[in-house]
């Protein structure tokens, strides 16, 4: 029989850390559509792209091998946390003067704010994957949680009461990642063991080795999710960028089932590789994210098209057509994350790296000719084919490996019924009675039809 336990015990944990700030992106949206103009939005959501692209690159996403290496040496976790945290800081240094040189001859707006931005990101992860790292994961929510109340209150009074519209986003992200860190600063006590004295460069060559594939794999992934900030922009305007962004929080809000499978599962991957039964309790995994996630799609869909009648400006308003869409990308999105770390585990992140720049390729490729035709419409739809190639391309990779079974009718089954959803809910777009009866209806058939899944997590907690 699987021990699930700590899969699901795990599960429990970064839900509880990932709805305080996921259930933010929803509760925000409102706040955000009436006193932030399109125009800004688009400009703020343009420089979270690039923070995503450039940070994972800079840093080669040494996090990841941070986690990976703390795993396998165990008792020797702050040793690897020491040597990654020395090298971030030597990178930190060249970054900023590479950063404030660039400046002086392009001007950026709001420049200051950019660079701290960055920094405070690359620290809230490396903290957060330290956290992770020590089997401190009550920590990383308490963190998280902290985080997200502090940027609320920041956010309700800047954004609506001071009325500082677009410096009010970059406050409070900084604010929120500050916070973060010094919580987690002060339960894991990072900065009172780093030392050069713990620095290995034995150590740190195979952890860069790791996680290198990983910072191209993310750019490539990046493609794929970010890439349409600048093809929206550049191809239509800023201000159609700022609608799509504001779209693309709902399918941020589907992260919060697929996000905490994820970190639970890529922790316990890394311990039960090589182990019996290690196949069997993947595709098990695997069979439970795909009935969760596109469980959560269908329902989501009706719920967002309700949410947009009354929380959502209508300026932002056309954006709700979107959104389906984006919840598929998303839900493809974490199958494909679920197969790669079937590669991480092996410590084959090359082979990662090859399946995603593929799709990224795709997608890249296909948002730039498809906008002309089709509009933002066009950027997203390529987006989701990008996922959904990059899923089905690593099937018959990762077979090779292991075995590996996808329960092809389950798949089949829920793409079908979120496909039926999304239609019926367009076709009734602005009903509201229309769209409680689609909500009430589709939540008592994804019930019945998880009725087991459901159950076994409750069950297992």
């Amino acid at each position: 029989m699987l021990k699930l336990n700590r899969f699901y015990k795990n599960i429990g944990i970064y839900f509880l850390s990932n709805f305080s700030t996921k259930i933010l992106q929803l509760l925000f949206i409102p706040l955000y559509s009436i006193f932030i103009k399109p125009d800004d939005f688009g400009y703020y959501s343009l420089i979270l792209s690039m923070l995503s692209l450039s940070i994972p690159i800079l840093y080669q996403s040494i996090w990841e091998g941070v986690l990976r290496y703390s795993i396998e040496r165990e008792n020797q976790e702050y040793k690897v946390i020491s040597t990654a945290a020395l090298y971030c800081i030597g990178i930190t240094l060249i970054y900023g003067l590479c950063f404030l040189i660039i400046n002086l001859y392009f001007d950026i707006d709001y420049s200051p704010y950019i660079l701290i931005m960055g920094i405070s990101q690359m620290l809230i992860t490396f903290y957060l994957f330290s956290a992770r790292a020590l089997k401190e994961n009550k920590v990383y929510a308490l963190s998280t949680v902290v985080q997200s109340i502090v940027i609320t209150s920041l956010s309700i009074y800047l954004i609506a009461y001071l009325r500082l519209g677009i410096l009010a986003l970059f406050i409070t992200y900084i604010a929120g990642n500050i916070i973060g860190i010094l919580i987690l600063e002060w339960k894991l006590k990072v900065l009172c063991r780093i030392s050069r004295a713990n620095f290995q460069f034995s150590l740190l060559a195979p952890i860069i080795k790791y996680s290198l594939p990983l910072s191209f794999n993310a750019a490539s992934w990046w493609l794929i999710t970010s890439f349409n900030n600048f093809v929206i922009t550049y191809r239509i305007s800023i201000y159609e960028n700022g609608i799509y962004s504001m779209a693309n929080k709902f399918g941020s809000i589907l992260t919060l089932v697929t996000s905490v499978v994820s970190l639970a599962w890529i922790e316990e991957s890394f311990r039960i590789h090589g182990s019996k039964n290690s196949d069997k309790y993947f595709n098990k995994v695997l069979d439970v994210l795909i009935r969760l996630v596109f469980g959560t799609v269908a329902i989501l869909i009706p719920i967002t098209n309700i949410f947009y009648q009354f929380s959502v400006s209508d300026l932002y308003s056309s954006g709700v057509t979107l959104i389906p869409i984006i919840y598929l990308s998303a839900a493809f999105s974490s199958l494909a994350a679920h197969l790669a770390s079937g590669f991480l585990a092996r410590k084959e992140s090359e082979l990662v790296l090859k399946t995603t720049i593929i799709g990224g390729i795709v997608s890249a490729v296909g948002g730039l000719i498809m906008v002309k035709y089709f509009g933002v419409m066009g950027v997203v739809t390529t987006s989701l084919i990008g996922f959904i190639l990059m899923f089905v391309i690593r099937i018959p990779i990762l077979k090779k490996r292991m075995d590996l079974k996808v329960n092809a009718s389950s798949l089949f089954i829920s793409t079908s019924i979120c496909l039926l959803v999304s239609v019926i809910s367009n076709y009734f777009v602005g009903s509201l009675i229309n769209q409680i009866i689609i909500l009430i209806a589709t939540f008592i058939a994804t019930l019945i039809y998880n009725y087991k899944v459901i159950k076994l997590i409750f069950s297992s907690r």
